[in-house]
C-alpha cells in the first residue's frame, strides 16, 4: 500500500511543489519507495490530507486535519530545510 505526504503552500504553484520534490529526493536517498508526495492548495487539505501521514506547508494551518502538521517555513526563510526533512523523515519511519 502506499503511503502519502501532502505539501501545501497559499496557492500550490511554487513553494508546494519545490518541498516535494525535496522530500521525494530524500524518500529516495533513504530507499523508502512506498510514499507518495502530493502538493495541494491549502483549501484542499481537508480531503486530500485524510489519508496522509503528514502534511508540510508553509502558512498556518488552523484546522485539524487529524494528521501531524509540520512547519515547512524553513524552506522560505533561507534554510536548507533539513530540520524539516528530518521531521517528515521520523513521521515516515514511525508509520
Amino acid at each position: 500500500m502506499t503511503r502519502k505526504i501532502v505539501t501545501a503552500c497559499g496557492l500550490a504553484c511554487s513553494m508546494a511543489p519545490l518541498i516535494a520534490t525535496k522530500i521525494t529526493e530524500r524518500l529516495k536517498a533513504e530507499g523508502i519507495t512506498d510514499v507518495q508526495v502530493v502538493a495541494a492548495k491549502v483549501p484542499e487539505l481537508s480531503s486530500v490530507a485524510r489519508d496522509a501521514l503528514c502534511v508540510v506547508t508553509t502558512i498556518k494551518v488552523h484546522e485539524d486535519l487529524g494528521v501531524p502538521i509540520i512547519d515547512g517555513s524553513e524552506f522560505i526563510m533561507g534554510g536548507d530545510g533539513q530540520e524539516t526533512l528530518d521531521q517528515v523523515m521520523a513521521v515516515v519511519k514511525a508509520n
